[in-house]
């Protein structure tokens, strides 16, 4: 499940996704699910 404001970023190619609107399932590019990126911040 995403949710609003994640990050998630391909590891192969380097495209990044904001999610706008959350929802089910997981993201896909170049035939792998993206990863989380983790804010440090919290």
């Amino acid at each position: 499940m995403t949710n609003v404001e994640e990050l998630y970023v391909c590891k192969i190619c380097g495209n990044a996704v904001e999610v706008v609107v959350g929802g089910a399932g997981i993201l896909v590019c170049c035939g792998q699910p993206m990863e989380l990126v983790e804010d440090d911040d919290e």
